[in-house]
């Protein structure tokens, strides 16, 4: 949420391409840049196209089989949750005048190669107007909250090793009791 309104400060009309679009946090900002009236274009793994679509991405791209760099330009802005060789690659898509912003490229932003477009790192912290601002969507419909994979305490590690694929749709959660 930061990062798609108060980071890159998406407007109707504008087009992003957003990167891991079956995450939690990237389906949230699908979601998100629908209800701000954005055009949203997404990456997501061919088992995962169907519910980034139905998330709101108007088109998905299989990022196992294409190149989003020959797949897209000319957008507005990037929001990427993925990092390393994917966020190098993002300025490519951007027209001149552009934004990215990037929460998997560690603490500070990757540096923009392009004089044109800016790079940016949101400030990811939690404080209780931006979870009641992500209430006051849910409860509004504009926004649902990811699904869900849950695992006892005892499979932690098993847990652990799905987190580090990088690869689950939603969010993993822990069940303590």
């Amino acid at each position: 949420m930061v990062s798609i309104e108060d980071t890159l400060e998406l407007k109707s009309g504008e087009t992003i391409l957003i990167h891991g679009g079956a995450g939690g946090v990237a389906g949230i900002a699908i979601q998100l840049a629908t209800h701000i009236g954005a055009k949203v274009i997404a990456t997501a793994g061919a088992a995962n196209q169907a519910y980034v679509r139905a998330l709101g991405a108007e088109v998905v791209i299989d990022y196992r089989a294409q190149d989003f760099t020959r797949e897209v330009a000319n957008c507005d802005a990037v929001f990427d949750t993925v990092g390393g060789e994917v966020a190098v690659r993002s300025f490519a898509v951007l027209r001149s005048g552009g934004r990215a912003a990037f929460i998997a490229s560690g603490s500070s932003a990757p540096p923009s190669p392009r004089p044109d477009v800016v790079s940016l790192r949101p400030n990811v912290g939690r404080d209780r107007p931006r979870l009641e601002r992500l209430l006051a969507l849910v409860t509004a419909g504009a926004v649902r909250p990811p699904e869900i994979t849950l695992y006892p305490l005892s499979q932690a590690a098993s847990a652990h090793a799905v987190s580090e694929g990088r690869h689950l749709r939603g969010k993993l959660v822990l069940k303590v009791r």
